[in-house]
């Protein structure tokens, strides 16, 4: 049976190393100056060697058919969450450009670096290898029509598909494929477990930084539009409307456990924070973007427990937290 003790356990710590780098960035100890190169070493050499430790010898991605189903799974719910995301910002949003915004903010849920270390405490090796494929249709829908949304047709930004964590994982679940997962020297593999470590803690610290940093620019620039009525219809559809949905998916297809338990935690998760930064580079209104972060990610801090909780028994897998 799920304890709620353990997954609040498990989810807690990553508010609140999430809210150290929000002290750390108001306290001056982590400068602006030094976020561009920490964001290099993160995505180009931790977060792919973390992808590496995970993903090679894995059998959980030894079956093609499963491999595609966690791809397939991750683009279907985000593209059906800028879809149910778009349609409800007509209620809250007057300008296209607003409505646009609040479908990308609100239609991806953070899929990175707040799940996984609940995934790790909860859950084994395999589910964390199906969670990490199941990233890589994020990335197509969120590089695809995510950008597409908020530039109002315009693309080209599948070119930032070819980054280093999609490589590394591509190139993983090619070498499991091949039977060449064991082909990786241990002390090499030793060397990637030690990098790997650090690439959620230190993400997390970042998160909490640029949502530091982007709260201060949004007050200065002043609230307009309707920030009330923006981040409760964010909340209610984010963390309500699209997580049934979700479980009902989870429940009813046969879908394998590993991917259940991935759906169950995604369900759970608030709006990712990356939107802010493509909208302010896109030219959509990033303070949109920031009050569905906040909004959902304040909530979310004390629904995740039992979201997780209900979900496992929903869905069927009360028995699949390890202790």
């Amino acid at each position: 049976m799920p304890s709620y003790a353990t997954i609040l356990n498990a989810s807690l710590p990553v508010f609140l190393v999430i809210a150290a780098g929000y002290a750390l960035r108001r306290l001056r100890v982590l400068t602006a100056e030094a976020d561009a190169s920490l964001l290099r070493v993160t995505l180009n050499l931790l977060y792919p060697a973390f992808i590496v430790d995970h993903l090679l010898d894995n059998d959980a991605l030894s079956d093609p058919s499963g491999v595609l189903a966690a791809a397939g799974a991750g683009a279907a719910f985000v593209l059906f969450g800028f879809g149910a995301a778009y349609l409800t910002g007509r209620l809250v949003c007057r300008e296209e450009g607003r409505r646009r915004t609040f479908a990308v903010a609100v239609g991806l849920q953070n899929y990175g670096f707040i799940p996984i270390p609940i995934l790790l405490a909860l859950f084994d090796h395999r589910t964390l290898g199906i969670h990490l494929t199941h990233t890589v249709g994020v990335e197509v829908a969120l590089w695809t029509v995510g950008v597409m949304l908020l530039t109002g047709g315009r693309s080209g930004a599948w070119k930032n598909l070819l980054n280093a964590p999609l490589v590394t994982t591509l190139a993983c679940l090619a070498a499991n494929a091949a039977g060449l997962s064991g082909a990786l020297p241990p002390v090499a593999g030793n060397a990637a477990s030690m990098l790997g470590a650090c690439a959620v803690p230190l993400s997390l610290l970042l998160i909490g930084a640029t949502i530091r940093d982007l709260s201060r620019a949004s007050e200065a620039g002043g609230r307009p539009g309707r920030p009330a009525a923006t981040a409760a219809a964010a909340v209610a559809l984010r963390l309500l409307a699209i997580p049934a949905v979700i479980l009902l998916c989870a429940r009813y297809l046969p879908l394998s456990v590993e991917l259940k338990r991935v759906l169950v935690v995604q369900s759970a998760m608030p709006c990712a924070v990356f939107p802010i930064i493509l909208a302010r580079r896109y030219g959509g209104d990033a303070g949109i973007a920031l009050r569905a972060v906040v909004a959902t990610s304040a909530i979310a801090a004390l629904t995740i427990p039992p979201v997780i909780v209900f979900g496992l028994r929903f869905v069927g897998l009360a028995g699949g937290i390890q202790n």
